[in-house]
């Protein structure tokens, strides 16, 4: 049984998408990972949230404030910072170096109330044994250096063709770890399967209508779960 928490969401205010760049380490030059945080100012008095995640939290292919957790930021009056990023999983390196632990330690920095993951697919063919290690370290660090922040977890997503066993395997994975640090899990299913027209050209990232089947499913999620961020 999942421990349930909720958050009382306080203001709203003018939307104004910004971007900007939050370095983690030194400059790429000495090859340490680079993280991007996108943020998404909508509030000077909501709750601050961050976004853990790969090429599709982080909207690939689109403007930063199409992702689906920055439709949600908007709607909900969030101060949102998205530190998610193309290629990178739990135990995946992705393009700027990153995994999820080093999103997490930036993550970190912010000291958020809440902080959204998700697994991702470029997980896909990692050994499940040290895949779930590396899930249950990430999460385990938040949690440990952010004990009263509310992490809520939510499905890895998939495109619109048939979806590889692993993928469950890494939502378990996923619900586990975050299970055992205090948090939700949400399962908001698979919105894009069966929609080609939600994709982009490739079957990989959703478009912007798909994005905002993704943020309808969170909301979805939260509602039945009466969690409120």
């Amino acid at each position: 049984m999942l421990r349930r928490k909720s958050l009382v969401a306080t203001g709203v205010g003018a939307v104004m998408a910004v971007l900007s760049a939050f370095v983690v380490g030194a400059a790429s030059a000495d090859r340490r990972p680079v993280v991007v945080a996108r943020t998404i100012s909508t509030s000077a008095t909501g709750p601050v949230v961050v976004a853990i995640g790969d090429s599709i939290m982080a909207g690939h292919g689109l403007s930063p404030d199409q992702a689906w957790a920055a439709l949600v930021a908007k709607e909900d009056g969030w101060r949102f910072t998205n530190l998610a990023s193309d290629g990178s999983g739990f135990a995946q390196v992705g393009n700027n170096g990153d995994t999820f632990a080093t999103q997490a330690k930036a993550a970190v920095e912010l000291n958020p109330a809440v902080i959204i993951v998700a697994g991702s697919s470029n997980d896909l063919g990692i050994n499940t044994v040290i895949l779930a290690q590396t899930t249950s370290a990430t999460i385990a660090s938040i949690h440990a250096a952010l004990p009263r922040t509310t992490i809520i977890a939510v499905d890895a997503t998939w495109g619109a063709s048939a979806l590889p066993q692993q993928m469950n395997i890494i939502d378990d994975q996923v619900e586990d770890a975050v299970s055992a640090a205090g948090g939700d899990f949400l399962d908001i299913g698979q919105p894009l399967s069966g929609h080609p027209e939600l994709m982009q050209g490739g079957d990989v990232h959703p478009n912007a209508a798909g994005q905002r089947a993704l943020a309808d499913a969170f909301d979805q999620a939260l509602l039945a779960r009466r969690i409120t961020v």
